[in-house]
C-alpha cells in the first residue's frame, strides 16, 4: 500500500481534486442566494472605487462598512470575466476550495505523510462545514486558503534555518488580514508556533513576519479605528455563551443548522470522536509517537482561535462561527492523522470512523435540504409578483434582508425597503454602502409606499415573533398597512411571508 501511495502521488490528488468538484459543483445553483451573497454580488460589481467610498465613508465618526475588500475586489474581476449567475459566482469559491485542498494535501504530508494526506483530502472534500463556505460566494473559503498557507510555511520556518518561510508567513498574514479582521484570531496563536515547538531562536523570525505583515497591511490599518467604531456603535452580534462553544464543535463536524430530531445523536457522535481522538493522540504522546507533538500542534491551531474569540466576545462580541473556518480545516487534518491506520484497526478506529460518516451525512442532507431562514425562493416570489402587478404598483421590503437578494433576482421590478432603526444591532447598512448599491432605504412605510393604489409587503415571517418578544402588540409596518389599505391575499413561500395590499380607495 505504502508503494502505491508513492507511485501515483499525483493521481490521488487529482482524484481528490475531482471528488471535491463532485461533491460541490451539483448542488451550486440548488439554495437561492440569502443576504451576504447578494450584497457581495451587488457591492463588487460597482468595482474598487465605489467600494472603497462604500466601505471607508464615515458615518458619525465611523466606517460605513467593516469588512475589508480583497474578496469583493476579487469577485469583481470574476464577474467582470465571467458574469453575475449565481452558478458562475459561486464557482469562484469552488475554485477557491481547490486551492485550499492542494494546500493542506502539502502541509498533512510534510507533517505525517501520504496516507494521512490522503485522509485529510477526504474528510476535507465531505465535511459539510467546508462543502457549504466552499459553495457560498463569500470571503471565509479565501480566508481559509490564506491562513492554511501561512500554517504551512511556519511549520516549514519551524523546520528548517531559513528566512523565506517567515518572509511567506507575513505576505500570508496581510492577506488574510485584508480579507477578513477576524484572521487576527488565528494568526496570533499561529505566531506563537515556536514557543509550543520550544524553539525561542525563532521568536525574531516571527517578528520579521510580523514586521513584514504590518507593513503591508498599513494602507488598510490605518482605517480600522473608524471600523471598529462601525462595530462599537451597531452590530448584530451577541456575547456568545459556552452554547456557542458546542455550535462550533458542531459546526466542525456536521455544519448548521442541522435537524431538531438528529441534533442529540450528532452532538453525541462529535464529543464521541473528539474523546476517542483525544484518547489516540495522548497514547501517542506517551509512547513517545514522533507525531504526537505534531497532532497537539493541530489540537491547539484548531482549539485556541476558537477560545481567543470567545474570551474577547465577552468584551466586544465578534463570535461568528464561519470566521473560525480555518480552524475547522486544521481539525480536520489532526482528526485525519488520528485516523490513519496504524498496524491493525481496532474497535475505536471503526466507531470513529462510523461516527464521523453519520455526522457527515447528517450535515450534507441537513445542507441540501434546508430552506428556512435567512434562505427563501426569492426568485419564485418575484415571478408571481409580476404576474399580479398592476401599473404604479409597489414591492415593499421590511428591510434589506429581502430586498437584496429580490432584487439581484429581477431588478427591473419597483423595490423597496424600510431602513434599519438608527443604531440597532442590524443597523449595517450605512448610507455610503447604499450610495456605492444605489439602493437607498425608507425611513418608514409612510415614505416607501408613497400613493402607490398596490402594495406587495415581503418580509421574513420570524419578524413578526422578533417585534413581539420586544414588547410590540403587531409588527408596525404591517399594522400600518393593515390600517391604510386593505389585504387582500397572503401567502407563505417557505419562510418568507408576502402580504397583497390594495388601496381602500
Amino acid at each position: 500500500m505504502k508503494k502505491f501511495f508513492q507511485e501515483n502521488t499525483k493521481l490521488i490528488l487529482l482524484a481528490l481534486i475531482a471528488l471535491v468538484l463532485a461533491v460541490r459543483i451539483p448542488s451550486l445553483g440548488s439554495r437561492p442566494l440569502w443576504y451576504d451573497e447578494a450584497i457581495a454580488i451587488l457591492f463588487s460589481r460597482t468595482g474598487p472605487k465605489a467600494m472603497l467610498q462604500g466601505t471607508l465613508g464615515l458615518v458619525d465618526g465611523t466606517a460605513a462598512n467593516v469588512h475589508p475588500l480583497l474578496y469583493f475586489t476579487l469577485l469583481w474581476a470574476w464577474m467582470s470575466l465571467f458574469g453575475q449567475k449565481v452558478i458562475v459566482v459561486r464557482l469562484l469559491s469552488v475554485l477557491i476550495n481547490l486551492a485550499l485542498l492542494i494546500v493542506l494535501w502539502y502541509l498533512v504530508q510534510e507533517m505525517f505523510g501520504l496516507k494521512q494526506a490522503v485522509l485529510a483530502g477526504l474528510l476535507f472534500s465531505f465535511a459539510p462545514f467546508q462543502v457549504h463556505y466552499g459553495q457560498e460566494a463569500r470571503m471565509y473559503g479565501l480566508l481559509s486558503l490564506w491562513l492554511v498557507f501561512a500554517t504551512l510555511y511556519v511549520w516549514r520556518g519551524i523546520q528548517g534555518d531559513r528566512h523565506y518561510p517567515w518572509v511567506a508567513f507575513g505576505i500570508f498574514a496581510a492577506l488574510a488580514m485584508y480579507t477578513h479582521v477576524l484572521a487576527v484570531f488565528y494568526l496570533i496563536p499561529l505566531g506563537l508556533s515556536p514557543l509550543f515547538f520550544r524553539k525561542l531562536r525563532l521568536v525574531r523570525s516571527v517578528l520579521l513576519s510580523t514586521l513584514i505583515a504590518i507593513v503591508l497591511y498599513l494602507p488598510w490599518g490605518l482605517q480600522l479605528p473608524a471600523q471598529i467604531a462601525k462595530v462599537e456603535r451597531a452590530y448584530w452580534i451577541a456575547k456568545p455563551t459556552l452554547a456557542d462553544l458546542v455550535q462550533t464543535v458542531l459546526s466542525f463536524f456536521s455544519g448548521l443548522p442541522i435537524r431538531a430530531n438528529l441534533l442529540p445523536a450528532t452532538l453525541f457522535c462529535a464529543i464521541l470522536v473528539i474523546v476517542l481522538a483525544g484518547v489516540q493522540t495522548f497514547r501517542a504522546a506517551r509512547e513517545r509517537d514522533s507525531h504526537a507533538e505534531k497532532a497537539i500542534w493541530l489540537i491547539y491551531l484548531s482549539a485556541a482561535p476558537v477560545l481567543l474569540l470567545f474570551l474577547v466576545s465577552q468584551i466586544r462580541p465578534l463570535y461568528v462561527v464561519r470566521g473560525l473556518l480555518p480552524s475547522g480545516v486544521i481539525f480536520l487534518l489532526w482528526l485525519a492523522w488520528a485516523l490513519a491506520p496504524r498496524e491493525r484497526r481496532n474497535v475505536e478506529s471503526y466507531l470513529t470512523i462510523g461516527c464521523l460518516v453519520f455526522a457527515f451525512a447528517i450535515g450534507l442532507f441537513s445542507n441540501e435540504t434546508y430552506r428556512g431562514f435567512p434562505y427563501a425562493p426569492f426568485e419564485n416570489v418575484n415571478d408571481y409578483i409580476s404576474s399580479e402587478l398592476d401599473e404604479g404598483g409597489v414591492v415593499l421590503h421590511s428591510n434589506k434582508i429581502t430586498m437584496l437578494p429580490a432584487f439581484y433576482y429581477d431588478e427591473s421590478l419597483p423595490h423597496t425597503y424600510i431602513a434599519d432603526s438608527p443604531g440597532a444591532g442590524s443597523d449595517t447598512l450605512a448610507l455610503p454602502t447604499q450610495e456605492a448599491l444605489g439602493l437607498f432605504a425608507q425611513p418608514d412605510a409612510i415614505s416607501a409606499v408613497g400613493d402607490a393604489q398596490q402594495v406587495f409587503f415581503v418580509m421574513f415571517a420570524r419578524e413578526i415573533d422578533e417585534y413581539e418578544a420586544l414588547g410590540a402588540i403587531t409588527h408596525p409596518h404591517l399594522s400600518w398597512l393593515i390600517e391604510n389599505y386593505s389585504l387582500e391575499e397572503q401567502t407563505a413561500w417557505d419562510d418568507l411571508s408576502l402580504y397583497k395590499f390594495v388601496s381602500l380607495d
